[in-house]
């Protein structure tokens, strides 16, 4: 400290020179060593990005060392090739399209559980007021083999409805509400914060009673995780620090995911806060095995080869697992 007062007491060009030199020897190092990590997620409606994004605008990953790119990547196959190939570490979405390739072979496992609770609701056309009326109705879903199909399967087996006799599946890509509008189908399967908005806009959302399902996580393969483990644990400090943060911290987390969702609508925000699966989850995002065998079980129905999958095998919990042990959780709620 002594040498850093001589310098700027002579105030010479060499000597300002100098403190600079050693001004970014003190203040970059963590900028120049930040480790990349890139964090592929599946849509900026639902809430598979919202506790990663949190975090990253809040500092708490950049805090950890690490520099955090969040891509969006649409659809589950796409997400698996991009791990499979090592494009990005780590995937936030559902896990439907991992099961899937777990089951025909592929090597992936999940760190933890962001929603333990189904998080979808049927939205029907106005004129359709009975579940009776949805036998032989036209139901639409993004597109074959993916998450709307399960749930459309889920939750009209819990209507009962035989999806395979009572209704019609039709694949109608992204456009669900104008294809609901126009009358090209009479109902579908929206996430939480959709259906409401799908409420206020004159659909129908019909009562459903809470339904464990294994809804979203965050995905990787083992040896990313084997030859990224030191990241992967700063990572995963930083998404408890964002649980954290979106648990105590309202005003900036609702900020951050009208950026996330690309809208200033406070009513949409508040509707995105308040039906995000965290405040179920708690401030420990484990999984719910029966969640995680009622997601098996319905996807068994569909591909046989599911059912030889174990729930328990699906995740590498040692990173959850070694922070809470050590108390880190518990900490972080202690000290702030």
């Amino acid at each position: 400290m002594r040498v850093l007062e001589h310098w700027v007491g002579e105030k010479t060009p060499c000597a300002i020179l100098g403190l600079w030199l050693l001004s970014l020897g003190f203040l970059l190092p963590s900028a120049i060593s930040a480790e990349k990590l890139r964090v592929s997620y599946a849509s900026v409606t639902g809430n598979t990005a919202v506790l990663t994004y949190i975090a990253q605008r809040a500092g708490l990953f950049e805090k950890q060392g690490l520099d955090v790119e969040i891509i969006l990547i649409t659809g589950g196959p796409a997400a698996v090739s991009a791990l499979l190939n090592g494009d990005v570490d780590l995937d936030l979405r559902a896990p439907i399209a991992a099961i899937q390739a777990m089951a025909h072979g592929a090597k992936f496992t999940f760190l933890l559980s962001q929603s333990n609770t189904l998080e979808y609701d049927v939205v029907t056309r106005p004129e359709i007021k009975d579940v009776k009326q949805l036998k032989g109705k036209r139901i639409g879903i993004i597109r074959f083999g993916g998450i709307s199909e399960l749930m459309v399967r889920y939750l009209f087996q819990k209507l009962g409805l035989d999806a395979d006799k009572d209704i019609a599946i039709m694949q109608v890509g992204q456009a669900r509400f104008a294809s609901m509008e126009k009358g090209a189908i009479d109902a579908t399967v929206l996430s939480s914060a959709e259906s409401a908005y799908a409420k206020r806009t004159g659909f129908r959302v019909l009562d459903m009673p809470a339904l464990p399902f294994f809804g979203s996580t965050v995905v990787t393969t083992p040896a990313l995780a084997t030859k990224k483990s030191d990241a992967f644990s700063r990572y995963m400090k930083g998404y408890l620090d964002g649980v954290r943060f979106f648990l105590n911290d309202k005003e900036r987390s609702s900020q951050y995911i009208g950026e996330l969702l690309r809208t200033k609508d406070r009513a949409m925000i508040e509707l995105a806060y308040k039906s995000n699966p965290q405040h179920q989850m708690g401030r420990k995002p484990y999984p719910d095995m029966a969640a995680v065998r009622a997601t098996l079980d319905i996807m068994g129905t569909r591909e046989p080869l599911v059912k030889k999958l174990k729930a328990e095998d699906l995740f590498n919990l040692s990173y959850l697992l070694k922070l809470d042990q050590s108390g880190f959780i518990d900490q972080l709620y202690a000290s702030k």
